[in-house]
């Protein structure tokens, strides 16, 4: 019998999984911040994973017919490929070891995973849903337990694209470092949004659009958060980096409208020594404001700006 268990405790969020299908203590773990698997869940494109679901069903339908191992052992290197791109696909990697070291891979579990695809897209797409009406701290406020009385009816959502809640297999024991609280024995994916998601509900936690990369990040400290700490591919955090960006744009942006202003002031007082008419200064100006907007879009260099200030 395969392991996977899933808990929250303070700001993170684990995983405890046999990737060998083996009863037993888990051999792997997996650490992840508070709420990063729905996010990034919820962010994976179909397209990128869809097409390896459908290879490990067509793996599958070959291997009920002709009985070929290798179709078999193909399809759980398919599965595996899945896992290693996201945790919630691990899950789906464990069922299906089992069942082969089981012995009962069977023709009809091919339709489980043909339907699979679209099952995750509506989930993606009720749980996006969840967060935009629910938790969004920006659109709908910080109550969130007050947004979720008013668009559910006990378990059932007025809206039926949203999340609908169902029972899930959900445990209590010993977690980290001998602290207990509730433990979720997943059976689907479907399982693993739906502990993340009634989690935020009961700890009133909602979730704000990072300003810099414009991703869901959960506000789990200071409710005036704009930065999100999540993983990125670069390495960087929003938190660290965005402030130090938006300062030097500010600076920059200050330096163009100085330059602009400083010119600006020098040729209207050309108007009154009568050097420029006003016909003169209303062209050029159009043109400045032209110049500072590219300057300022970074079209064109701060230098060359103040060169075409001093040349026009």
């Amino acid at each position: 019998m395969w392991t996977f268990k899933m808990f929250f405790q303070d700001d993170g969020e684990f995983f405890e999984y046999d990737p060998f299908g083996f009863q037993g203590a888990a051999g792997t773990e997996k650490a992840l911040p508070f709420l990063e698997s729905l996010l990034s869940f919820l962010e994976l494109d179909p397209t990128d994973w869809e097409p390896l679901v459908q290879q490990a069903a067509s793996d599958l339908e070959q291997f009920s017919s002709t009985g070929d191992a290798a179709y078999s052992d193909h399809m759980m290197q398919t599965l595996g490929e899945l896992g290693a791109r996201h945790i919630y696909f691990q899950l789906l990697y464990l069922r299906y070891f089992e069942r082969k070291s089981s012995g009962i891979l069977e023709l009809r579990m091919t339709e489980e995973l043909r339907q699979l695809p679209a099952q995750l897209k509506a989930y993606q797409k009720q749980a996006q849903l969840f967060l935009e009406c629910i938790l969004d701290i920006d659109q709908v406020g910080r109550a969130v337990q007050q947004n979720t009385k008013a668009s559910y009816f006990f378990d059932q959502p007025h809206d039926e694209s949203l999340f609908r809640f169902e029972p899930i297999p959900v445990s209590f024991g010993v977690m980290r470092n001998s602290s207990c609280g509730e433990i979720l024995y997943p059976n689907t994916i479907r399982d693993l949004i739906d502990f993340s998601l009634r989690e935020c509900v009961q700890r009133e936690i909602p979730v704000r659009r990072c300003r810099n990369c414009g991703r869901y990040f959960p506000i789990t400290g200071r409710v005036t958060a704009e930065y999100c700490s999540r993983p990125s591919t670069s390495g960087k955090l929003c938190r660290s980096t965005a402030p130090v960006q938006k300062w030097a744009e500010s600076r920059r942006s200050d330096q163009v409208f100085q330059e602009y202003r400083r010119e600006y002031k020098r040729r209207f007082a050309w108007i009154k020594s009568g050097k420029y008419t006003e016909e003169q200064f209303a062209a050029w100006h159009k043109a400045a404001k032209a110049g500072k907007k590219d300057c300022d879009r970074e079209l064109i260099s701060l230098d060359e700006f103040k060169a075409w200030l001093k040349d026009s």
